[in-house]
């Protein structure tokens, strides 16, 4: 590299750093101040007082960038058979370690590879981002096996594992430190595992048995929300957690982690109350778990069917669910005492709750019960009621018409789910060409549409003619519902929810009970591995 247009001389540890920032300079993160502050802390430790380099500002990254360019275009030109031969000695490398034997038959393992050195990113506006993630030897490892198993050979000569240890009560496989926060890392089996799926039952299994407490309970927190105290506080919360799915939320060290809230830790300033024709609102501005802005405006539901229909499609709004409008405004009473004039911006909202407390007193409401099992439930109730308005929906036909139509459909219940739970993603830097070659195929067909339509009124034979048109509009059809579904999704991940709060079942069943709808179009290949226990259970009479 170069310092005020002059080569300097790096030895490996430094050059291997710089390397890493050079791979990275194209990047949003090299523009964050956080982020090249926390390099240069870590460059200028390693390069010593005395070498020639003294900031980060006159330095020239472009020789390693160019270096690392050149590296990849060498891997593009690589032959087939020389990409083959990479390849098998990749997988010969790590055949040991790709499965597993568990009660005497083979498992996949998950993700075996241990975390790469380089720049720590994070999430968001992370305090840390930037510092070097050190490399992990595994003299940093212990391996987790049965003390009559052959543990796998460390493949790096000279070195061995940290330990080897005996826990058959554990699932984990290997854990290793992270270098930059000091968590640790576990290596579990993969997704598609016995154990997994067991996991994974037993969670929705929870959540569907929160259904018979759940009338219970909501009428306790009516009742306590007209409390006092910590009671009126634990009862607030808990309504906020039911209705709109917000995490319960830990206290975080600012220093260590971004600011990140949940409802427990929601400070006065991430709250504003106001009012509007429809009676009291609440809007939530806030950062939530990693570092995904919160802003939701929380209100009564409209009146009129038109300003209904268009809150329904703001990400931002939420409508107070049916029968739950007095126990808002109730709230809304709370929340005026709990932000009131006396408290300055940053104190807590709910300064005598924690998650700890919160989450013992949902254990005596029902066994297990957690704001977790709550954002599962509502997620799978929701899907499960959106999904089912097909049975007698009055455009049934319309939906059931191909599987673009049914898709959307579906896609449609997914994003009221991913809107209750937050589930949004960045908007991708090639969207708006990505809209326009739609709109360009789009064109295509209609133009090719207006053709046929004038060789109809000369043709002879118009039968052929017709199948065609018949044919093109049925494209047509399908091209422009791909597009809504992509303009409407731009900005929300349904993958999230599918993955983690959505009961695999409720899918399931709903494709097989409505024509049987291929399940690949909703369920990508590693989903439909993890949910394999689904798919043999639910038939298309059950329902969550």
């Amino acid at each position: 590299m170069k310092y005020k247009g002059e080569t300097v001389t790096l030895t490996p540890e430094q050059e291997a750093i710089a390397t890493m920032y050079a791979a990275m300079s194209r990047t949003d993160y090299a523009g964050k101040d956080v982020f090249k502050k926390n390099f240069w802390k870590e460059f200028h430790e390693r390069l010593g007082k005395n070498h020639a380099i003294k900031d980060l500002e006159h330095c020239d990254f472009k020789p390693i960038v160019d270096y690392l360019d050149a590296e990849r275009e060498k891997k593009k030109a690589l032959t087939k058979e020389e990409k083959a031969k990479i390849k098998e000695a990749k997988e010969k490398t790590e055949a040991p370690f790709v499965t597993v034997v568990l009660d005497s038959h083979l498992e996949k393992n998950g993700n075996f590879r241990v975390e790469p050195a380089g720049l720590f990113r994070g999430r968001g506006e992370h305090p840390k981002m930037g510092q070097v993630k050190g490399v992990i030897q595994p003299e940093d490892i212990t391996v987790n096996c049965s003390e009559d198993a052959c543990p796998p050979r460390c493949p790096l000569p000279g070195h061995a594992w940290q330990s080897l240890v005996h826990k058959d009560e554990q699932t984990w496989l290997a854990f290793y430190k992270d270098t930059i926060n000091g968590e640790f890392k576990y290596v579990f089996l993969s997704a598609g595992s016995s154990l997994k799926g067991q996991s994974d039952r037993e969670k929705f299994e929870k959540a569907r048995e929160l259904k018979k407490h759940v009338s219970r309970i909501r009428d306790m927190i009516t009742v306590g929300l007209k409390g006092s105290g910590v009671d009126m506080q634990r009862n607030t919360a808990l309504w906020l957690i039911d209705n709109l799915a917000i995490r319960a939320g830990n206290e975080k060290d600012t220093n260590e982690e971004a600011d990140t809230v949940g409802c427990c830790s929601l400070r006065v300033e991430h709250i504003t109350l106001g009012n509007d024709e429809d009676g009291p609102t609440i809007y939530f501005n806030f950062l939530g778990k990693d570092s995904i802005e919160y802003k939701n405006l929380v209100k009564l539901r409209p009146k009129d069917e038109d300003k209904a229909r268009e809150g329904e499609e703001n990400p931002c709004v939420s409508f107070v669910r049916e029968g739950e409008e007095k126990n808002f405004k109730r709230v809304v009473e709370n929340m005026k005492t709990l932000t009131s004039k006396s408290k300055k911006p940053t104190d807590d909202v709910f300064d005598q709750l924690n998650t700890s407390t919160l989450n013992t007193y949902l254990k005596e409401l029902m066994p297990g019960l957690s704001a977790k099992v709550f954002r599962t439930y509502n997620a799978s109730f929701t899907l499960d009621q959106e999904l089912y308005k097909l049975a007698d929906h009055p455009d049934k036909a319309r939906f059931l018409r191909n599987d673009a139509t049914q898709l959307k459909f579906y896609n449609d219940a997914n994003y009221q789910v991913a809107i209750l739970c937050n589930h949004s993603r960045a908007v991708s830097k090639t969207f708006d060409s990505q809209v326009e070659k739609m709109d360009e195929k789009i064109k295509a067909l209609h133009d090719e549409l207006a053709d046929l339509k004038k060789k109809k009124k000369s043709a002879d034979n118009t039968d052929q003619i017709k199948k065609k048109i018949a044919s093109l509009e049925e494209r047509i059809s399908k091209q422009e519902t791909q597009k809504q579904i992509k303009l409407k999704l731009a900005g929300v991940a349904l993958s999230t929810s599918k993955v983690n709060y959505l009961d695999p079942r409720i899918t399931v069943a709903w494709c097989k009970r409505f024509g049987n709808f291929p399940l690949n179009k909703v369920f990508n290949k590693s989903l439909i591995t993890k949910f394999k226990w689904a798919i043999d259970e639910a038939d298309e009479d059950w329902r969550f």
